[in-house]
C-alpha cells in the first residue's frame, strides 16, 4: 500500500502547504500537479482529487495548528507519522490505533483540540485512497 511514491508526495505535499499557507490558486495547482508527474508519479483524475483532498485537510490541520513553532518541520512530521501510520495499519486502524497517532502527533509538539483531529482524521482517510490509488503503487 505504501510505496516510495506516496513517501515523496507525502513530503512534497506537506513543503506545498506550507509555502502555501493562505491557500493555492489553480495555477499553482496545476504547477504542484506538473511537479509531481516529473518525480514519477502519474496521476490520474481520480488520483488528483485524492491529492486535492489530501493538500484540503493539510492545509485546515495546518490552520489549526498556527502558533507552533517550527511549523514546517511540524508538518514534515504529519506527513511522515502519517505515512508511518498507513503502513503499519495496511490502512485498517482500529480506535486505539487512530489514539495512538494522536499521540505521536503531540509528543511531537502538536497541539490536539478537536478540530484538530477531525481534520487529522480526513487527512488519514484522503491519504488511504491516494495510496490505494493505481498510480501511486
Amino acid at each position: 500500500m505504501i510505496t516510495k511514491n506516496m513517501k515523496s508526495f507525502m513530503n512534497m505535499a506537506s513543503t506545498f502547504v506550507e509555502k502555501n499557507k493562505s491557500g493555492w490558486d489553480h495555477e499553482a495547482w496545476l504547477n504542484f500537479i506538473s511537479d509531481v508527474q516529473k518525480n514519477g508519479m502519474e496521476m490520474c483524475d481520480d488520483t488528483k482529487a485524492c491529492a486535492g483532498a489530501v493538500l484540503e485537510a493539510m492545509q485546515k490541520y495546518s490552520k489549526t495548528a498556527m502558533g507552533i513553532s517550527g511549523m514546517a518541520s511540524k508538518m514534515a512530521d504529519v506527513s511522515d507519522l502519517t505515512v508511518k501510520f498507513l503502513k503499519d495499519t495496511k490502512g485498517v486502524w482500529s480506535h486505539p490505533e487512530w489514539e495512538a497517532y494522536i499521540k505521536s502527533m503531540q509528543e511531537k509538539g502538536m497541539k490536539m483540540n478537536e478540530e484538530a483531529k477531525a481534520y487529522l482524521g480526513s487527512l488519514l482517510e484522503a491519504s488511504k485512497q491516494l495510496a490505494s490509488s493505481a498510480s501511486m503503487r
